[in-house]
Formats: structure tokens, C-alpha cells, sequence
């Protein structure tokens, strides 16, 4: 999912919703719901990969953020 989030992020898309990282995925042959990815983007958010605006209702990759395994295993054991 981060994979996504990044490569929109590089296609120079500064915000976006569920339904454009569902269409990313569908594009690259990895279909998911909008709900599933909803769910993934609260996780990216846990690490401090991506953050929501409630304004727009929209999210945003957050400024020079990488994915760690290790991280995101740290994560879960404090969830």
C-alpha cells in the first residue's frame, strides 16, 4: 500500500483519496476496495507515513517518509 501512496507521490500527486490509490492498485493488476485501502491508509497513518486533512477529507504522503518492516512490526505490537 505504501508502494501506491509513493508512486502517486512521485506522479507529482500531493493529495488524495481512497478511490485514487484503488484506482492505482487496479491499474497495476492488484485490485483492492476502497474500504480495504481505507483501512491500510489509518495503518500508513499509525507509522506517520501519511496524514489526513479533515478538511478536504483528503490524505498526503508526509515529507520524506519511508516504509520500514521493522517499524511497522513496532507498530503493531503497541496497537
Amino acid at each position: 500500500m505504501f508502494d501506491a501512496v509513493a508512486a502517486l507521490g512521485q506522479a507529482g500527486t500531493e493529495s488524495f483519496r481512497p478511490g485514487d490509490v484503488t484506482t492505482h492498485l487496479r491499474a497495476e493488476g492488484t485490485p483492492y476496495g476502497a474500504w480495504e485501502v481505507r483501512g491500510e491508509l489509518s495503518n500508513l497513518e499509525r507509522l506517520g507515513l501519511v496524514e489526513l486533512d479533515e478538511e478536504t477529507a483528503s490524505w498526503r504522503l508526509v515529507n520524506g517518509a519511508s516504509f520500514s518492516i521493522d517499524a511497522a512490526n513496532a507498530a503493531r505490537e503497541r496497537s
